[in-house]
């Protein structure tokens, strides 16, 4: 017996940020993501006549008329249907989105997983968690060619997780809370630059750069000791020593730099640039709340495009966030 559609579905996810380990991620060592949920994404499912209709901030049409650089979105819908003897037609798609393009918060990824969790509901069939990532992968091979998997993950997981590239995910334990603050450049990062600058220097100075690469993952590895213990001054070291190693990388950036030296200056336990660098976003570790608002405020008056606070904890991973609007 077939279900009717279940009109009105909604499927949410929450962005991600990278706490240590972008790029060195693509080398097989580790990184360590988190569940950010101060932006997040809602796909809402309604049945209406006709051909698919694709509603949201960065596209208003026809499913089939989407631009290029949503094809993968496209893929993902007829996928879902085609798995589910579904016919593509007669419902539209409404999608909300407060996560900022191309900052390195996983976007593209929190949008496929929050359209297929909701064409699961409208459909009224038991999502599992490995059809999910198959297609979210498949929507994020539109967007980043082949991704390392990390953002699939982190969007979809409500823990902190310990990610190596083509191994089973691990869950990383908090004893004290951790105090972030966020702060977007307003630049779009450019990922693929940043990862092909670090593949040409593999390849043109293999010994240095397999060094400073094994040097993050030593610092990941570290960085999750401090978050098992507790101990926040040397998880805020580990995190400006990772920045340093990312900036000899060439992948920050000197408004990225600058970011991280006012948070630093400002009280930060440790601060540095989260995703692919050369734009986007910056993280800064307080020590308490009101320290997080001090380096906040500080960020906001040297220009960061927006902020965001969050606090994460390990008793009942409750992620009290708030999104700051400075320009």
């Amino acid at each position: 017996m077939v279900k009717p559609v279940n009109d009105g579905s909604i499927g949410r996810a929450h962005s991600k940020l990278i706490l240590i380990g972008e790029h060195a991620v693509v080398y097989n060592e580790p990184a360590i993501a988190l569940p950010f949920d101060a932006v997040s994404v809602m796909a809402k499912i309604r049945r209406k006549a006709g051909n698919i209709q694709f509603n949201s901030r960065f596209y208003k049409g026809d499913l089939e008329d989407m631009p290029e650089k949503m094809q993968g979105l496209v893929t993902c819908v007829k996928g879902v249907c085609k798995k589910l003897k579904k016919k593509a037609v007669d419902f539209d798609i409404d999608l909300e989105s407060t996560i900022p393009i191309g900052r390195g918060l996983g976007s593209s990824a929190a949008i496929a997983v929050a359209l297929v969790r909701g064409l699961y509901k409208y459909f009224q069939v038991e999502l599992q968690r490995e059809t999910l990532m198959d297609f979210v992968d498949l929507a994020e091979q539109h967007a980043h060619g082949t991704p390392s998997g990390i953002d699939r993950e982190a969007t979809s997981r409500e823990h902190p997780i310990w990610f190596v590239k083509d191994q089973p995910v691990d869950i990383v334990k908090i004893k004290q809370p951790l105090h972030l603050i966020v702060a977007d450049t307003g630049r779009i990062g450019d990922t693929h630059s940043a990862v092909d600058s670090v593949k040409a220097l593999y390849q043109t100075d293999h010994l240095n750069t397999r060094k400073r690469i094994e040097a993050l993952g030593t610092l990941t590895k570290k960085a999750r000791e401090s978050m098992e213990s507790g101990d926040l001054i040397k998880l805020g070291e580990t995190l400006n020593q990772a920045h340093f190693e990312l900036k000899a990388l060439g992948v920050s950036d000197p408004g990225l730099d600058h970011y991280v030296e006012v948070s630093q200056a400002s009280g930060a336990l440790g601060a540095k640039l989260t995703g692919g660098g050369r734009g986007g976003c910056m993280i800064a570790l307080a020590d308490s709340i009101d320290n997080a608002r001090e380096i906040e405020k500080a960020l906001q008056s040297a220009g960061a495009s927006e902020t965001w606070y969050c606090q994460i904890t390990n008793e009942v991973m409750d992620f009290e966030s708030q999104s700051t609007r400075t320009h």
